[in-house]
């Protein structure tokens, strides 16, 4: 997909535009989500900068963005690039509670969501540094591949329980299939 380039590093996507256009005509609610995204994402930004590492690119799509950084970044760095979103949006979560109740129930999920451990989200990354920093890379890749299929299929079976429990809302079973697909174009 062709993106809209902002100078030489940053990329965004085309669906972006329009995307955010709705979201403000559409009210608080999704407004609530493109906050919490925007501060999770910039949590991980942060991180980077903090670290001083060089952000080779950036490309920013509905679903959040991706940093790529230059060289090779210890698996350390990775692990706190990867909590640092999870742990800004829970704790802005938990300092919006009595004000913004849908922004403390959005942005607690999102970063709830994203320690799951699979490969695209920021959970999988997590586990991918830990485990290389305990275990000897061989073991470290076999084990973290299991956790992923294991908590792949328990999100997926957990997806299909909601799309029955909640009479047919598909939408967690669309975000689960969006997962599933991502993730194992990673593992592949």
């Amino acid at each position: 997909m062709p993106y809209i380039l902002i100078g030489p590093k940053i990329r965004l996507s085309p669906l972006l535009p329009p995307l955010l256009f709705l979201l403000f005509r559409s009210g608080a609610p999704l407004l609530s989500a493109c906050a919490a995204v925007a501060i999770h994402e910039a949590a991980h930004a942060a991180a980077g900068v903090f670290l001083r590492l060089e952000a080779e690119t950036v490309t920013v799509s509905p679903l959040g963005a991706d940093i790529r950084y230059k060289g090779v970044i210890p698996y350390g760095a990775e692990v706190t690039l990867a909590l640092a979103g999870p742990a800004a949006s829970v704790l802005s979560a938990f300092a919006a509670l009595f004000f913004l109740r849908e922004y403390f129930s959005v942005s607690l999920v999102y970063g709830l969501l994203n320690l799951v451990p699979v490969p695209c989200l920021d959970g999988g990354r997590a586990l991918y540094g830990i485990l290389h920093i305990l275990a000897p890379a061989e073991k470290a890749d076999a084990l973290c591949r299991a956790v992923n299929v294991v908590f792949l299929m328990l999100l997926y079976l957990f997806s299909v329980f909601l799309l029955f429990y909640t009479s047919f809302n598909a939408s967690l079973l669309f975000l689960c299939a969006y997962i599933f697909i991502n993730s194992y174009v990673k593992m592949a």
